[in-house]
């Protein structure tokens, strides 16, 4: 039986073609949902045609503050800890395995809840480092922690690959792309049925959601600024996701932000933002998702962030803004620098992925 525990968007969007070939393969799987993000979920199962049923762990409303969040990992945790063979059914480590993604609480907490069903764990997405603890945080240390409990590392490129070396008890796969690679190429072409993707237009996009940036007051306030400074030059369309809709309710700087040409949406499916995203001059976000499909798709990006784990785009589209305003301003003036073509790899990272699950296809 292979088990897939997912917690977030941004980790069902990476999961989903490997999910989507398993279930095409009919081999047995089991979806098993954190609760960390509840809103949309079900219509990214369905821009991706996923058709395995959810298992949750914990029931309640979408993890959009701090309190919620503290409540949901303490639910969590105690399930994990005390509950987890009601979610690892008859686990054997020889047949089944336990996937998990990316860096966040639910990553660790079910790598956690493979170890406690005696069940391999698979870490797709490993590898990535920052190298600072603090930066992003608590991202670096739940990948760190995530290393500790991993059998089998599906390490998206060489460098992430070579991150690994010191832990020698990991079984080490690189996949060469991140399966962001696959995903988008399925989003690509159910959009190229709708529009020409590779046509620029006048407007930018803005997604910012991590929790070191909404919940830490004075850089929320800089990031504010730097936006007003963007919607004097270009339209922005400024993506909500429920935590960043609600903080900046909360905080009043929504209303600073209604009186410039800042257009709001809520947070859309998978498709469609691409759809959104494929055609803009820029975006500013501060996810290393969007860092990585913008890469691909070789548009100009303004990382929101001080430092990232990923290298994808790094001196060719991307640029760090570190809250910096002349930094801000430079990219602004040079945008054309920072746009190529799309690239598209001879490689699908997910084939990898799933010629090495074979082995657990069979229960």
């Amino acid at each position: 039986m292979i088990y897939c525990i997912i917690g977030t968007r941004a980790q069902l969007v990476k999961m989903a073609p490997v999910i989507r070939a398993i279930e095409q393969n009919n081999w047995p799987i089991r979806l098993i949902h954190t609760g960390q993000h509840r809103e949309s979920m079900q219509s990214l199962c369905e821009d991706f045609s996923i058709q395995t049923p959810w298992q949750p762990i914990i029931n309640g409303s979408e993890v959009n503050s701090v309190f919620k969040a503290a409540t949901w990992l303490t639910k969590l945790l105690w399930q994990v800890l005390f509950k987890a063979r009601q979610h690892i059914i008859k686990s054997d480590s020889s047949n089944d395995i336990v996937l998990v993604h990316g860096d966040t609480f639910s990553t660790i907490l079910g790598a956690v809840l493979g170890k406690r069903s005696n069940t391999k764990v698979a870490h797709i997405e490993s590898g990535l480092r920052s190298h600072n603890i603090f930066n992003p945080f608590p991202e670096e240390l739940n990948r760190l922690a995530t290393f500790q409990l991993t059998d089998i590392a599906f390490c998206p490129g060489e460098w992430a690959f070579n991150n690994l070396k010191k832990h020698r008890k990991i079984e080490r796969i690189n996949t060469e792309q991140n399966t962001l690679l696959d995903s988008l190429r399925l989003a690509l072409k159910s959009n190229d049925n709708k529009k020409n993707s590779q046509e620029v237009l006048n407007y930018a996009v803005c997604s910012i959601h991590r929790f070191e940036n909404l919940f830490h007051k004075k850089r929320l306030v800089k990031i504010i600024k730097l936006l007003k400074i963007t919607s004097e030059h270009y339209p922005l369309i400024f993506i909500l996701h429920p935590t960043t809709k609600k903080r900046l309710e909360n905080t009043g700087l929504i209303n600073e932000l209604k009186q410039y040409n800042i257009t709001f949406r809520d947070r859309m499916g998978y498709f469609d933002f691409m759809n959104l995203v494929s055609s803009c001059s820029f975006m500013i976000t501060d996810g290393g998702s969007n860092q990585e499909e913008l890469s691909y798709l070789g548009i100009p990006t303004l990382l929101m962030r001080k430092t990232t784990e990923r290298q994808e785009g790094l001196n060719t589209n991307t640029v760090i803004c570190d809250y910096d305003a002349d930094t801000l301003k430079d990219f602004l003036n040079n945008i054309d620098n920072y746009r190529y073509n799309r690239i598209d790899y001879n490689i699908s990272p997910t084939e990898i992925i799933v010629q090495r699950l074979s082995e657990f296809s069979n229960k």
